[in-house]
């Protein structure tokens, strides 16, 4: 019964254009916004009610990630786009879908896992636009980092839009870090074998997502430690933008292997060997102090320029 319910709760990874019939009440509506023109499909009338939200939230994060990535989405062609088309729609869970020129949003007002909300949802998926679909990996094994590090994103994004505090931050990092190391998968199957096939990917999908996920923070935490802040996870990301066209050559490990040495000079064959395409569990406390970081924050403020650098990590600006 749980694994059926958690196939509806990440029903975003499956949720197809055609699971959403042509309704009736189907609303159509073309708006044009300062950064992106939308092409909206409202399956239902409440959904009609979020198009303010939708509109300023899509606006500011294909600006945010066209700048991000310097350059717009690309289709499977290989050619750069503006226009989209955003199928919404109220669901009884939350779930989303991502494709060239298209994102489908299932919304309500709950969360899941705690701490996703429809918005961060709309986000993960617009990240998609780029990070899945303009490049792409080459079978399942890579769902660690096509998923993984798009949440790494879409949460990084949420706080520099404001949608979420800092405090809130560590606290759903300090959750997406709980459910890695307990994942019932955990030191027996790899991240790679995990995301295989989609099976694979459900029974083990904390160690999948929240494992990439953690591996996105871990790198970037370690690369900004080794370089005084000059280098990240960033330049890894535009890397893959611009020499990963989809309709030209889809990336493996080793590609992302590669490119970190590349953009950052640091070599992590020996990290990606044991804790991605391995099984041993990567020792997070040995990289982020999340909890002390939450401590400093909510009590002793003197302290917090200790983690400045986590900070930087997880997007969080401050005075420190």
């Amino acid at each position: 019964m749980f694994k059926n319910k958690l196939g509806k709760l990440v029903s975003f990874a499956f949720f197809l254009l055609a699971s959403i019939p042509l309704q009736a009440k189907e609303a159509l509506k073309v708006v044009q916004l300062e950064n992106v023109t939308i092409n909206y499909h409202f399956m239902d009338e409440q959904s009609v009610k979020k198009e303010n939200e939708i509109n300023q939230l899509t606006n500011k994060a294909f600006l945010s990630y066209t700048k991000f990535f310097g350059g717009l989405p690309r289709d499977k062609k290989g050619v750069e786009y503006s226009e989209i088309s955003i199928h919404v729609r109220q669901g009884k869970y939350l779930g989303g879908e991502a494709d060239p020129k298209l994102i489908i949003l299932s919304w309500n007002n709950g969360k899941t896992f705690g701490f996703s909300t429809w918005q961060r949802i709309l986000l993960h998926e617009l990240f998609h636009l780029w990070s899945a679909e303009s490049f792409r990996y080459q079978d399942g094994r890579e769902h660690w980092f096509n998923e993984g590090f798009s949440e790494f994103y879409t949460f990084k994004t949420a706080v520099e839009l404001g949608l979420i505090s800092s405090e809130e931050m560590l606290a759903v990092v300090s959750s997406v870090i709980g459910y890695y190391s307990t994942s019932s998968g955990l030191g027996k199957i790899s991240m790679r074998r995990a995301g295989r096939t989609n099976k694979l990917k459900f029974e083990n999908y904390f160690l999948v997502y929240g494992g990439g996920w953690v591996v996105a923070m871990v790198l970037d935490h370690d690369i900004r430690k080794r370089t005084n802040n000059n280098k990240s996870i960033d330049e890894l990301m535009r890397w893959m933008y611009v020499n990963f066209h989809r309709d030209k050559k889809l990336y493996s490990l080793g590609d992302i292997t590669q490119g970190l040495k590349y953009t950052t000079g640091i070599d992590y064959s020996n990290f990606m060997k044991s804790f991605v395409d391995g099984n041993k569990i990567l020792p997070v406390s040995d990289y982020l102090s999340i909890s002390d970081a939450q401590w400093a924050l909510t009590f002793n403020q003197k302290s917090i320029s200790n983690y400045k650098i986590l900070f930087e990590t997880l997007g969080i600006k401050r005075t420190l």
